[in-house]
């Protein structure tokens, strides 16, 4: 179907920019002083523009774009940058946000990488579409103390060393939880900038305030250098994905997310920074990300072998489905991604090597 009319848009942002050094399997503690400055709150503004103004430049570094359309509008159009010396970058096609909370959502694109060096952007996409420029904090320098907590033994960089805002104002409501029944894998569809924490907090204003949801859909973000950052807030202080912290051999109930329409009840969603549409994830990515499932699993008491018959609690139906799962499997979208999806089953195989469930002794898994 062909664009009917064209619109550009603009939005200008003041982000913050962060940055984290560590390993997945390193604790992160104190000060990491990588640069010079402080970690400031996040910012959106939007503004449209009337069609025909051209390539427009945002009032600030230009990072991540975001286009929404209204209701009765499928996703279409693409977008393309402008750089210093003039030059324009290709024609890039918008792809369809693919995650949603179990509540419907807005339709919307995924987010979009601004390339490095690019100043200014134009969306060609139907009349009454919107776009949404996130800073990545590009050109600025920063400074970071990012501690952790854990999660099963793993150091989870906390939503406000990342610098999430307040969700006071949550639109899914109060925070409803459940127990945990299943593990989804996904990708953002977008390739993150240097600065990795920028990224996610994108996501997040994108999806809590662009999108209206409130709060970022995922549980847990992985990014390339196999960091992972708690998502989805709504649990006591510290705690990442569960109600509560979880003791050995007590799972306690998990909050619902926003990542697999109609079916987050119980569902943890991690989902990993990049496009794996034609390259797979860095093997530092796919190693925090089965470190996650085995620990997940063994608190969760869920093989990462076997299959389950899922079952929403809130009214839905049934389905078979494996414990573990890349987004595709529920159906509609082709995350986590070609060259992503074939490592399902390794991940699945790794993250079952040595797995105990929680407070259960391996003489009794044996027997």
């Amino acid at each position: 179907m062909p664009v009917s009319r064209r619109g550009f848009l603009t939005a200008a942002s003041v982000g913050v920019g962060a940055a984290v050094a560590s390993s997945v399997r390193i604790p992160l503690a104190g000060a990491n002083p990588l640069a010079t400055g402080s970690l400031g709150a996040a910012q959106d503004f939007l503004q449209s523009v009337p069609a025909g103004s051209g390539m427009i430049q945002p009032n600030g570094p230009l990072g991540y774009v975001g286009v929404t359309f209204p209701d009765a509008q499928e996703v279409l159009g693409r977008i393309r940058f402008a750089f210093p010396d003039g030059s324009l970058g290709d024609w890039l096609p918008l792809e369809a946000m693919d995650s949603a909370p179990d509540g419907g959502s807005k339709n919307a694109s995924e987010l979009i990488s601004a390339p490095d060096e690019a100043v200014s952007y134009e969306v060609d996409a139907p009349k009454g579409a919107e776009a949404t420029v996130f800073d990545d904090g590009r050109g600025t320098t920063r400074n970071y103390s990012l501690g952790s907590v854990g999660l099963a033994g793993l150091p989870v960089i906390p939503r406000e060393a990342w610098g999430a805002g307040d969700v006071s104002g949550n639109n899914w409501g109060p925070a409803a939880f459940h127990p945990a029944q299943a593990i989804t894998i996904h990708h953002t569809a977008m390739q993150p900038g240097h600065d990795r924490p920028a990224a996610v907090r994108a996501i997040y204003n994108y999806h809590a305030n662009t999108m209206g949801w409130g709060d970022v859909g995922y549980h847990l973000l992985i990014d390339p250098e196999g960091r992972i950052y708690q998502g989805r807030g709504g649990t006591v202080a510290g705690t990442p994905v569960f109600q509560v912290p979880p003791v050995a051999g007590v799972a306690p109930p998990v909050v619902t997310a926003g990542h697999v329409g109609g079916y987050n009840n119980g569902n943890i969603g991690i989902s990993l920074l990049g496009d794996f549409t034609g390259a797979p994830p860095t093997p530092a990515a796919v190693g925090a990300t089965i470190d996650c499932v085995r620990a997940l699993s063994g608190y969760i008491g869920l093989n990462p072998h076997q299959g389950i018959t899922y079952r929403n609690p809130q009214g839905g139906g049934a389905r078979n489905m494996p414990a573990v799962s890349g987004h595709r499997d529920w159906g509609g979208t082709a995350c986590p991604g070609n060259a992503f999806y074939p490592q399902m089953q390794f991940i699945r195989d790794h993250a079952a090597q040595g797995w105990i469930p929680s407070g259960v002794s391996s003489a009794a898994v044996g027997s």
